[in-house]
């Protein structure tokens, strides 16, 4: 699954990072990397950025041809997700 796919308020757990070697290795650098949990935050229109909330802080990513981010969906319970 894409993580262009996960509805807004969702959370998703990061399994692979595909594409670009620069742009794999700088969204590395953001701390998104794999078995990472985040929480869709945001979406841009027409495939624009997506804003995501990680434990260390909230980053945008653009997902394109360059750059495939594989997730899955995660149910957190309520004291988990804070």
């Amino acid at each position: 699954m894409n993580l262009e796919s996960i509805p807004v308020g969702e959370f998703c757990r990061i399994l692979d990072i595909q594409g670009d070697v620069l742009a794999v290795r700088r969204t590395k650098e953001l701390g998104l990397v794999h078995g990472v949990v985040c929480r869709v935050i945001r979406k841009a229109p027409f495939h624009g950025p997506i804003e995501l909330a990680m434990t260390l802080g909230n980053i945008g990513i653009r997902t394109s041809e360059e750059l495939r981010i594989e997730v899955e969906p995660v149910q957190l319970q309520r004291s988990e997700a804070a």
